[in-house]
């Protein structure tokens, strides 16, 4: 019996996917027409999280490196320096959410108004294991700057950067953004690295030093970084930096104001994010067309993945 039924599990996993699929798109679409939601979703929107619920994700193969603390994941042919401490379980759900087609991935960067092939400089805020960093150099030859603030990340994202040049220098700065300047205290997830973040809301100095699952970082603002390093306009900004988008816009006036970069910002973390980010980026550039993108519906009540600006 359980090989009649291991030969026919194959075969009936679409059939039940099929089904579940389309009992979760009418549940979605009599919600979207019934209730008051906080956000406009069209039907689109609706189809890329039924997708999304069911993606098959990829399987990472991991090897042991000659670098003492790192190992190499490799998922789809795309390799990374991953510190050896850390779990590797959210992984392939990252490397979906970067590189998975724009035309089934709510969260994909590959929006095709930001134009990548005619930016000057791109800038990565909360580049953690680099797959948004890969994707931006494999698709454009600006110079990439990339914003990681815990030393431990860091590490391997310099290595991992290593392995995919496009002739120009990829800087790794080493700091928080936020809309002032000093320092702060970064609340380290132990299970999921890549959801560490700054222990506070507030942009002051936190004074007293963290728990043992927190360390002190430097946070600057994306304004000093166009100054420091000379930005003008044709760059684009990435940024997901689990929830403190807001606080790092509102340090990057001058650079919208005077540059207007593309923005692909980040926006499912709380339910007022997308319409907060919106707000902050149209006072300082009036100019930038903006799109909600997505519906994230795994938090109640749902929100967009994405906005994006340009």
């Amino acid at each position: 019996m359980r090989k009649i039924f291991n030969f026919f599990k194959p075969l009936l996993r679409p059939v039940i996917h099929g089904i579940r699929k389309k009992q979760l798109r009418s549940k979605l679409l009599t919600n979207l027409h019934t209730q008051n939601l906080a956000y406009s979703f069209t039907n689109e929107d609706i189809e890329l999280y039924v997708q999304e619920v069911f993606t098959s994700l990829k399987t990472l193969v991991t090897k042991k490196t000659e670098d003492a603390g790192l190992v190499t994941v490799t998922i789809d042919g795309t390799k990374i320096f991953w510190p050896e401490s850390q779990s590797e379980r959210d992984l392939p759900w990252l490397f979906h959410e970067v590189f998975d087609s724009f035309n089934t991935n709510p969260s994909s960067y590959d929006n095709p108004n930001l134009a990548y092939e005619t930016r000057s400089w791109i800038i990565d805020a909360g580049a953690a294991e680099g797959y948004f960093s890969i994707f931006a150099l494999k698709k454009s030859s600006a110079s990439l700057i990339c914003i990681e603030p815990l030393p431990i990340m860091k590490m391997a994202l310099e290595k991992t950067l290593s392995l995919y040049p496009n002739g120009k220098p990829s800087i790794v700065i080493s700091s928080a953004l936020s809309d002032k300047a000093g320092w702060a205290d970064i609340q380290i997830d132990e299970n999921h690295i890549c959801d560490s973040k700054l222990v506070s809301t507030s942009s002051s100095v936190v004074e007293q030093g963290g728990s043992s699952t927190s360390q002190r970082v430097p946070i600057t603002t994306l304004d000093q970084i166009a100054i420091d390093r000379k930005l003008g306009v044709n760059g684009l900004i990435k940024m997901d930096i689990e929830g403190y988008e807001m606080l790092a816009l509102t340090g990057s006036v001058s650079l919208m104001r005077d540059f207007k970069p593309a923005l692909a910002v980040a926006v499912y973390h709380d339910l007022d994010n997308a319409k907060k980010c919106a707000e902050i980026i149209k006072a300082a550039n009036p100019d930038y067309r903006i799109d909600f993108r997505g519906f994230f519906g795994y938090d109640q009540p749902p929100r967009p993945y994405m906005v994006f600006a340009y």
